[in-house]
Parts: C-alpha cells; sequence; structure tokens
C-alpha cells in the first residue's frame, strides 16, 4: 500500500510535464482511492483516517519537498539548455537526487498511514490477499510469455515514447541509438516477478501480523526489501540511461526548445503547488 502510494504520486508529478499538473496533483487523493479500492474495501472509521493521513501527507509534500523538486528542475534546465554536451554521470546524479525524494516519501507515506494496519479485519486481510495474488497473475500473464523480441520491442516502445513526449517526433538516427540500446538489454523478466511476488508476500505477512509498532515494522521491511538491484537491472540501467544521454546530445533545435518549454512548464507548475510553511 505504501509503494503504491509513492509511485502514484511520483507518476503523477513525472508524467504531468504540461499546464495539466496542478489538475493531476490536486486529484492524486481520488486517484489513490480509486487504487486502494483494488485491493482493500475500507470501512466509513478507516476511510476518515486514510483521507485525513493522505491530506497531511501531500500537505508535507507540498510545503518540504516540492521546493526540492523546483530546485532540480531548475538546475536540469540550465543544464540543458547549455551547449555542453550532457554526459552519463550528470543523469546519474540526477536520478540519484530524485531517488532521495522517493525514499523521503515512502519514509513520510509510512509514518503517516502505518496507523490503518492494526485495524484491518479478517476479512479485508482475506480481500488483501486476493487481490495480491489476482495482481501477481496479471503481471505474470503479461510478461513471462513475451519472446526476446517482444522484450525489446516493448524496450524501444517505452524509451521512444517517454523521449518523444519531451522532445517531440524523433529523428531517425535518435531512434536508431534507442533499438541498439534494446539489443543490449538483458531481460530479467523472471527475476523481477520472483522479487514481486516475495514483497507481496512479506507485505501481507506484516499487515496480518504488525506486532506492537505497525509502522516500525513496515519501516523494518521495505528497508529490507531494499536490496542491492538485480545485476540485471544495473545492467539495463546504464544502457537505458546511455541511450537517453545519446539522444537528448543528437537533439535538433527544435527538439531543445519543446524540452525546455516541457521542464519549464513542468517546474512553474510545481512551483505553483508549494505550499509556504505556516510561522511560528
Amino acid at each position: 500500500m505504501v509503494r503504491l502510494l509513492v509511485v502514484l504520486i511520483i507518476t503523477v508529478l513525472a508524467t504531468s510535464a504540461c499546464s495539466r499538473t496542478s489538475f493531476f496533483y490536486h486529484r492524486i487523493p481520488t486517484l489513490i482511492n480509486w487504487a486502494i479500492d483494488d485491493y482493500l474495501t475500507l470501512d466509513r472509521q478507516q476511510q476518515v483516517e486514510f483521507d485525513d493521513a493522505l491530506d497531511n501527507l501531500l500537505e508535507w509534500h507540498q510545503t518540504e519537498e516540492l521546493p526540492k523538486y523546483v530546485d532540480l528542475l531548475d538546475r536540469v534546465i540550465v543544464r540543458m539548455d547549455s551547449s555542453t554536451p550532457l554526459r552519463v554521470e550528470d543523469m546519474a546524479t540526477w536520478q540519484a537526487e530524485a531517488d532521495t525524494y522517493s525514499e523521503a516519501l515512502q519514509l513520510q507515506a509510512v509514518r503517516s498511514l502505518a496507523g490503518l494496519i492494526p485495524s484491518l479485519s479478517a476479512t479485508q486481510h482475506q480481500e488483501l490477499r486476493q487481490a495480491l495474488d489476482k495482481k501477481q497473475v496479471e503481471l505474470e500473464s503479461k510478461y513471462v510469455d513475451r519472446s526476446d523480441e517482444g522484450y525489446r520491442q516493448d524496450a524501444i516502445d517505452n524509451l521512444e515514447d517517454n523521449l518523444s513526449d519531451y522532445l517531440g517526433k524523433l529523428t531517425n538516427a535518435q531512434k536508431a541509438d534507442i533499438n541498439a540500446a534494446a539489443q543490449n538489454m538483458i531481460r530479467y523478466d523472471s527475476v523481477w516477478l520472483a522479487r514481486r511476488k516475495e514483497w507481496f508476500d512479506g507485505f501481507y505477512a506484516l499487515v496480518t501480523n504488525p506486532g506492537p509498532d505497525a509502522e516500525a515494522a513496515l519501516l523494518a521491511f521495505l528497508t529490507r526489501s531494499e536490496r542491492a538491484p538485480a545485476a540485471e537491472y544495473v545492467h539495463n540501467t546504464e544502457v537505458i540511461m546511455q541511450a537517453m544521454v545519446d539522444v537528448l546530445n543528437a537533439r535538433t533545435d527544435k527538439q531543445n526548445r519543446k524540452l525546455i518549454s516541457k521542464l519549464t512548464n513542468l517546474r512553474d507548475d510545481l512551483a505553483t503547488l508549494i505550499v509556504d510553511e505556516p510561522e511560528a
């Protein structure tokens, strides 16, 4: 549940580089409630507590975290609008910084929402178990039977879609860079699915038996689950990052204008969402 909240918030921010950012951000509570409904049916009191916790989480995010996002985007925009070629090290630094924001959000989500866990009933436990199992089956049916060609085509489509969102139509040379990267990627579907199932099982065990301190138990579980990523994942991440750098360094003037405009719009939209801390 905690990861679901974090993923939804990060996804909204990452995919809303336009004037719709504020609209989507303010709809995060609705989107999260829709997503939670796929896993649990909360009773009236639980829903009230959940909504209050979610409001507090988003208030914290707008007050303390969004200024950091804006600062990062300011630096990215300056770097991308310069004539100096982008380096993989630049991309890795930005990604590492963004990861720290995601980790902070996850930690705050645990603190805000852990109180809900002890109130879940046996019926809700069963509902959660069935939903997790259904989700695992859906993931396996989606990924396990893909051919190697299908896997690489999915990687190509994802990269092209993500980059074209910010650059516009890609050139043939840029598409060739993406294609070459996809051919160099290593499949790790089975590793990812196995880890996903292990996480689902561990989370369910914690929810059904959190012990006297649900917050501490959940924090400990998340810490244990954040182990070193699979070697295949590390390799693919490096390949993708290099491909993105190659494509960005080959961007045309028109693509650069679109990129800077997209990033600036996102930066400005996030700035409007920042809530100043109340005076003491």
